[in-house]
């Protein structure tokens, strides 16, 4: 009996490499609209980085799975406070779901904009009691960027002990973000603005 031809698993740096190439497109497509003047379009990115998140979510929820420009642009998605605090709370909602989309989403995203998708988890893990994972990706994300906020606000919580309801109290409910934060401002793409930059930079000289 004949063998029937099989595609040949792909390795990692075939796979890695149309990552790192759709990364840059997404991100150069990107920056270019953060660039526009004089202003950029603030609630068409904010706009629609949530319903990607709540679309990306629901996806996870039914057992399936969202493609790798979809995983990449929501990387860069929760790199904006409104978004990322979102997240926080569908993190705390259901860490089960969501741990499985961030652990998928992490996989398919370059360091440059790792920093909200591995707190995430490391908030996720916690949220189980899974102490050490939560450690272990707290301090990836450490590693990488330093000075992030909400990594080094989880490495003191979990430093001291402290139970993840205690951080229920610091966000409001989900129908309440919007009123709580108020409009989409501009501020709030500045993060993301920074790590584009940085990306893009570092992308350019390795390519040079």
């Amino acid at each position: 009996m004949d063998t029937p031809d099989l595609p040949t698993p792909l390795t990692a740096q075939e796979h890695t490499d149309p990552l790192r190439k759709l990364t840059r497109q997404l991100a150069g497509h990107l920056a270019d609209q953060l660039r526009i003047h004089p202003r950029p379009p603030v609630e068409q990115i904010v706009g629609g980085g949530l319903a990607r998140l709540r679309q990306t979510i629901s996806t996870y929820r039914h057992g399936t799975a969202i493609d790798d420009a979809t995983a990449i642009r929501l990387a860069m998605d929760l790199q904006i406070v409104r978004i990322r605090d979102e997240a926080w709370l569908a993190v705390q909602a259901e860490p089960a779901a969501m741990t499985t989309m961030l652990l998928d989403v992490a996989r398919r995203t370059q360091p440059a904009f790792l920093a909200p998708v591995g707190s995430l988890r490391a908030l996720a893990a916690w949220c189980q009691g899974e102490l050490d994972v939560a450690k272990r990706a707290v301090a990836e994300v450490l590693a990488v960027s330093p000075f992030y906020s909400m990594a080094q606000l989880l490495k003191l919580a979990l430093h001291v002990g402290a139970h993840p309801e205690t951080l229920r109290v610091r966000l409001p409910l989900p129908a309440e973000l919007d009123l709580f934060m108020g409009p989409p401002r501009q501020e709030w793409l500045q993060h993301l603005q920074r790590s584009l930059t940085v990306y893009l930079d570092a992308a350019g000289s390795a390519k040079g």
